[in-house]
């Protein structure tokens, strides 16, 4: 009960207080002056605090149900009244103000009509009076609490505004504060990409001369290449600067910083904890953590009404989980709207799961869940690296052998030496440059996923391109990156890509997504000129669908149909959203009981 009570606002304790003072007199009257009571004075009492209790206990139980019980026992008391106390009739004046200041515009007509006309009418008839007093005494009583109602109304609307308008700025603070860090993560990268990439290439280009030179020349090749590491790690500590609030904060303080913010922005309790030994994650996770922890704190306020929310950041070896938990009013009907929606599809970018859990007047509970990346299933990841210009190769093996998690176990020309290459190794990776002399990365692409389907195959390009990218992944590429990515995320990357997930350069994500939308919109088209199938379903859309309803998962989908599980992850979005429903289970239930398939 003090729970509930520390949520009251000045007109919950009006309510009770005018409760109180009705029940003060009737209890008054019937020890001061028990006379005017002609029935026994305990069956008075007992009835009228059951009056008093009854609503208040259904006001917190079963809300929608509190304003009929309120007319009920109220008008159905007073009825007794009106035969065992005519003088203490009056007093309905006062649950009249009750119940007009709790009445909604829906229920203003009948809560008036029972209140000002009808109950006075049969307390006049029964206690013998004239009901015209009754009458326009209540009609008052109920008017002023229409006017009490008002301005309560008033109140909750700018009280409502006031939290949106707190949100909204703390939202549009994290805006700013993200699109500088992205920017200057852009500037970093652009600068990495012209300077430090070159520097790389040049140290390595010198270090290959070393055999070739005499002896007496040595000296300056050293000279050189300490000349250019010097001023490659120059650059590397400005860049490091530079982009300090995306590369030096951790994921866990990255979420403590914004729960710390949000409390001091809201007034809000949060508790932040951080269980088991925290683990580097890539920038993309950060980020999609951070949102979900964003849009849950704000949901929380908005729409829970929380006043306390515990957010736990879990590391294990398999797996990061983020959960919070509110204290709110809950939801019996969980709906993924336009926020929650956003959430899963965020997570789902790298193979995690949304789950959430509420019940009515319980809070909810938010569990976030992304697959840890942290090492390969093996000692090390084969990579094969196939470029035409071998100062780029050197380089790539430069950089990718300085960390234990890879081996380079061959380097190719173009994309037939790759081919050759991986009949011969099997590498676990293959980053291979799209436009090459001979056969080309796309080409190279067909085969190697034809022959061996469980490669993983990583298209490299210098320049964005978004159709291209697009069709590198429709053909079945498992990541899609530009030579100027930084070297820490690519190695998170090629991990992430080694234990199963898909990986694209976020600066063509949002154009490739479009690209591949029209693709399959003119897809779609062309389909249903070809054939008619249910719901406006596509042939492909069917195939995918009838592999679902076969018990296929997403992964077993992609390597049948030579696609990548990105690709199938985008069909079946669209696949759900025409047949209206949530998930895989839902979809597979409708179109077998529809003979869809």
């Amino acid at each position: 009960m003090f729970s509930i009570m520390k949520k009251w606002f000045w007109y919950d304790g009006l309510l009770v207080s005018l409760r109180t003072l009705w029940l003060v007199i009737i209890v008054s009257t019937a020890f001061v002056n028990p006379s005017l009571i002609d029935a026994p004075v305990g069956v008075v009492l007992s009835l009228a605090l059951a009056v008093y209790l009854i609503p208040l206990t259904v006001r917190y139980k079963k809300e929608e149900r509190y304003l009929a019980v309120e007319v009920a026992t109220a008008g159905l008391f007073h009825l007794y009244l009106a035969y065992a106390a005519p003088e203490l009739l009056w007093s309905f004046i006062l649950f009249v103000m009750i119940i007009s200041l709790i009445s909604s515009r829906k229920s203003y007509v009948w809560t008036g009509i029972l209140c000002g006309i009808i109950f006075p009418i049969l307390n006049g008839w029964i206690a013998d009076r004239l009901p015209y007093e009754f009458i326009v005494n209540c009609s008052l009583g109920f008017a002023i609490g229409f006017a009490f109602n008002i301005l309560i109304q008033s109140h909750k609307q700018s009280r409502i505004i006031q939290e949106q308008k707190v949100l909204l700025e703390q939202h549009i603070k994290r805006i700013e504060e993200l699109t500088l860090m992205e920017e200057r993560s852009r500037l970093s990268h652009e600068l990495h990409d012209t300077i430090g990439h070159s520097l790389t290439s040049l140290i390595v280009g010198v270090e290959s001369l070393r055999s070739s030179v005499p002896d007496s020349q040595t000296e300056r090749i050293d000279s050189l290449v300490g000349i250019a590491q010097h001023s490659l790690d120059d650059i590397r500590k400005h860049l490091h600067k530079l982009s300090h609030t995306t590369l030096s904060h951790t994921l866990s303080e990255s979420l403590w910083q914004l729960s710390e913010e949000f409390m001091k922005s809201t007034g809000i309790t949060v508790h932040f904890r951080v269980i088991g030994s925290e683990t580097l994650v890539m920038q993309k996770i950060n980020f999609s953590l951070y949102r979900c922890l964003q849009e849950s704190l704000t949901n929380a306020v908005r729409h829970g009404q929380a006043s306390v929310i515990t957010v736990q950041l879990h590391f294990d070896s398999q797996q990061l989980r983020l959960q919070i938990e509110d204290n709110g009013i809950g939801m019996e009907n969980i709906q993924f709207g336009f926020g929650l929606q956003g959430m899963k599809e965020r997570l789902e970018l790298f193979n995690g799961t949304l789950s959430v859990h509420s019940g009515a007047g319980q809070g909810t509970i938010v569990i976030c869940n992304i697959p840890l990346q942290t090492a390969p299933v093996h000692d090390t990841i084969r990579l094969l690296i196939v470029d035409d210009q071998a100062i780029i190769t050197d380089s790539l093996k430069h950089n990718l052998e300085q960390h234990a998690e890879f081996i380079v176990v061959g380097k190719a020309g173009d994309g037939r030496e790759a081919l050759e290459h991986c009949e011969r190794s099997q590498p676990d990776i293959v980053l291979m440059d799209v436009r090459m002399q001979g056969m080309g990365g796309l080409e190279a692409l067909n085969e190697m996923k034809h022959r061996w389907p469980e490669m993983k195959v990583v298209l490299m390009t210098t320049f964005e391109d978004s159709l291209q990218a697009a069709t590198a992944l429709e053909r079945g590429a498992d990541g899609y990156m530009l030579k100027s990515i930084h070297p820490r995320e690519m190695k998170e990357a090629l991990k992430l890509i080694y234990n199963g997930g898909t990986w694209i350069d976020q600066s063509v994500a949002t154009q490739v997504f479009e690209e591949m939308k029209r693709q399959r919109e003119q897809l779609e088209r062309i389909g249903s000129n070809q054939e008619n199938y249910p719901y406006g379903l596509t042939k492909r859309e069917m195939e995918i669908l009838e592999n679902l309803s076969s018990g296929l998962r997403y992964k077993s989908i992609a390597a049948k149909l030579f696609l990548s599980e990105g690709t199938i992850r985008n069909y079946c979005s669209i696949l759900y959203s025409k047949l209206g429903v949530n998930n895989r289970e839902e979809a597979i239930q409708m179109a077998r009981s529809e003979n869809i398939v």
